[in-house]
């Protein structure tokens, strides 16, 4: 581990993690974005997937630079999800931000959705509006589809965040970090992400500030999306002897092991039961498809 100038630093009131994987080409424009924030009290986390680009040199010069910044390296790559993961528990801080190594925020993205946070004990998320980046030619284009989730009822914001959450840019906002660590986290499958979001749900409310403060890069080397089913793997967990094999009911599991274990009211868990019981019964034939590869063999 590297860190800045001074280890003996008070614990921050919001930490970062910046999960990288081989990401030198956007890493230093990131991480210079949350270095500038104009609120100054949290902590970079780095945690480097074992990269083999020069990700491990810039992150190293950053530490050295800025006593905020702690830099880790795996010894060997353990997947996307998992080192997203790894990295909340490596956090000091009340409050806990995601920062992939593709994107940049607005210098005000912390100190805004602090304030909404503060402001508002039952919001567990707080995130900005995001702006596309094209990560060839830098064209932007605002995204619409961001959701917030401000119902009353657990189920309801459930049901918001399992229908209508795509492009997962929620998670890059202000998390409560104690009700973040009482979720399964970022799930090691496709869609794993969504699982979470959809958890963290149930915690409390997500709001959304109505400007733009996450520039988020879209190309094919910064959206899972766009992956081969190879690099999909390799992407997810590269030790994983099974592939990409029951992804989907395991999601649909997560699901439901999510709402028996969150403290909501029995009445409330029964309702999230049949939202995922309702979401299963749409996506049976792709159940059925994993099932029938499996028993053949594929």
């Amino acid at each position: 581990m590297i860190s800045g100038p001074s280890q003996k630093r008070p614990p921050p009131v919001v930490s970062i993690g910046v999960p990288v994987y081989n990401g030198a080409r956007h890493l230093p424009q990131a991480l210079g974005s949350l270095q500038t924030q104009t609120f100054g009290n949290f902590e970079i986390v780095i945690s480097d997937n074992a990269s083999t680009d020069n990700t491990q040199d810039i992150c190293e010069q950053f530490a050295r630079g800025d006593a905020r910044i702690r830099y880790l390296r795996q010894p060997r790559n353990i997947g996307a999800p998992r080192n997203w993961s790894l990295i909340v528990h490596e956090a000091r801080g009340q409050y806990f931000k995601w920062a992939s190594a593709n994107d940049y925020c607005s210098e005000q993205f912390i100190e805004k959705c602090l304030q909404a946070l503060e402001g508002n004990a039952d919001a567990v998320l707080s995130f900005g509006k995001t702006r596309l980046v094209d990560e060839e030619t830098g064209a932007m284009s605002d995204y619409e589809e961001d959701v917030e989730a401000l119902d009353d009822s657990p189920s309801d914001r459930f049901r918001t965040v399992c229908r209508s959450l795509r492009l997962n840019n929620a998670q890059s906002g202000l998390i409560r970090l104690d009700a973040l660590r009482r979720t399964g986290l970022d799930r090691p499958y496709q869609g794993g992400d969504l699982v979470l979001m959809a958890e963290l749900a149930l915690y409390g409310r997500f709001r959304c500030a109505p400007e733009a403060m996450l520039y988020r890069r879209i190309g094919a080397s910064s959206l899972s999306a766009r992956l081969s089913a190879a690099e999909l793997h390799y992407f997810i967990d590269p030790n994983a002897l099974g592939g990409t094999r029951w992804q989907l009911w395991r999601s649909h599991l997560d699901q439901v092991g999510a709402i028996l274990r969150a403290p909501i009211p029995v009445r409330e868990k029964l309702t999230c039961l049949r939202i995922a019981a309702h979401n299963a019964y749409w996506d049976r034939s792709r159940l059925t498809r994993e099932l029938t590869r499996f028993v053949m063999g594929d």
